[in-house]
């Protein structure tokens, strides 16, 4: 794996990091042309997204990555280098914050369908001590349908915690890398 990944990305020896590669022809095109807010708070271009993101899934999470942008047609503005900094940061930082609502929410929704399930056993329990139903055919189906209804309820809180809410902690970890890449820029 580590041969792959020399091989697609060049390595930096001195602080063992991947390197992200990026042109670009001013600072402003690593943003989105659509968002007129200050640099510090733009959108970043969803193509540098896709790029940075795709990259980042590549590199094991163990591993340190550094994105090194070449701007061709401007000179060194230090002012615009910082708020670019800035910008990437935030941005990441907010993706990482509506990935962690996401799954606050997804333990929200899991917590529920425990409750759900802990409340429908309940019932079931309840109705299985009652001696003569009235008619004993439907009386055992409400009961099974009861039974039934519970254990999916169960299943759906396992696998939200277990298995959906496992791409989000995946995701938050990468866009926090992200956010806390250093960015090299050269002219």
């Amino acid at each position: 794996m580590k041969a792959i990944l020399k091989a697609l990305y060049d390595f930096d020896e001195t602080d063992k990091s991947y390197i992200l590669r990026l042109s670009v022809h001013k600072y402003t095109d690593i943003f989105d042309t659509l968002d007129n807010y200050p640099i510090r708070k733009r959108d970043i271009h969803p193509g540098v997204t896709n790029y940075l993101e795709d990259c980042s899934f590549d590199i094991p999470l163990s591993r340190n990555i550094k994105i090194e942008f070449r701007i061709k047609n401007e000179l060194r503005n230090a002012d615009l280098e910082e708020r670019t900094r800035k910008g990437i940061r935030n941005y990441f930082l907010y993706q990482r914050e509506i990935i962690r609502k996401n799954s606050n929410a997804n333990i929200t929704k899991s917590l529920v369908y425990l409750l759900v399930f802990f409340s429908l056993i309940a019932v079931t329990f309840t109705l299985e001590n009652i001696r003569h139903p009235i008619n004993r055919v439907f009386f055992r189906t409400i009961l099974e349908g009861l039974s039934i209804g519970s254990w999916v309820f169960l299943w759906e809180a396992i696998a939200v915690l277990a298995f959906k809410n496992r791409k989000y902690r995946y995701l938050r970890r990468v866009y926090q890398r992200l956010s806390n890449t250093h960015l090299v820029f050269k002219y």
